[in-house]
């Protein structure tokens, strides 16, 4: 109850500035518990669909529609459905069009880490303010008449209190906002990882399979010429010497 009463006079006294601080405080550690849950999610699901793309036979519609299927739910639902729909498509065509469904995917990725931002930026500034009104209390406290030095000092201590909280908040939100801006770019990274795995195994494995057979026709036409210039070449040579 003590230091419940504590934190109401300091509320008071600081015209609310520390019930204020708090509160940006609380947003943060919010946002930051949702995002980890978030994230923990992504991790391993990525690394389950990049086996399961690896293994699959991208040749076979039903085979990369299931895997869309088993994902849906995840963040590269949207980019696999994508693949499956633009497999009539030429690579670049292709390409093209799963960009666009991971750009529509991203809003999921940053979401609420504005607040992070924001509270980065606020929290100095009302540390301040309550640093002002502090002074500013101290300095009421001065210009009356007999002043005692705990009334002096008190306003001052308050003013260090606000500006401490204000630079703790900043000083959170940086950490937490930086760690999950790289866990977004990593995010970012595996939805390409999976564009360019599905337009791999579907144009340049399947192209690289037929080269094989192109290859041999192209031998068999061009030898085909040189045998039939041969075999005249005999001919002629044989006409030649029985004359």
């Amino acid at each position: 109850m003590n230091a419940y009463q504590q934190f109401i006079d300091l509320s008071l006294q600081s015209m609310g500035i520390i019930p204020l601080l708090a509160l940006i405080l609380f947003v943060v550690l919010v946002v930051a518990i949702e995002r980890a849950v978030f994230f923990a999610r992504i991790v391993p699901s990525g690394a389950a669909l990049d086996r399961e793309l690896s293994a699959a036979d991208h040749r076979q519609e039903d085979a990369v529609r299931a895997i869309a299927r088993r994902h849906q739910a995840t963040v590269f639902g949207g980019t696999l459905q994508a693949a499956v729909e633009a497999r009539h498509l030429d690579p670049e065509a292709m390409d093209r069009y799963i960009d666009e469904a991971i750009v529509r995917t991203l809003p999921r990725l940053d979401r609420t880490l504005w607040l992070l931002d924001a509270a980065v930026t606020l929290g100095p500034l009302i540390g301040l303010l309550g640093t002002i009104i502090g002074i500013t209390e101290s300095f009421n406290v001065l210009g009356a008449s007999g002043p005692s030095a705990g009334a002096v000092t008190g306003g001052i201590g308050h003013a260090l209190i606000a500006t401490g909280f204000g630079l703790a908040v900043a000083i959170i939100g940086v950490a937490v906002n930086s760690y999950f801006g790289k866990r977004v770019r990593l995010a970012i990274l595996q939805l390409d990882l999976v564009k360019l795995a599905c337009i791999k195994r579907l144009h340049l494995l399947s192209s690289t399979s037929a080269t094989p057979a192109d290859s041999t026709s192209q031998r068999v036409a061009t030898l085909q010429p040189q045998a039939e210039r041969a075999a005249f070449n005999h001919a002629a040579s044989a006409s030649l010497s029985g004359a």
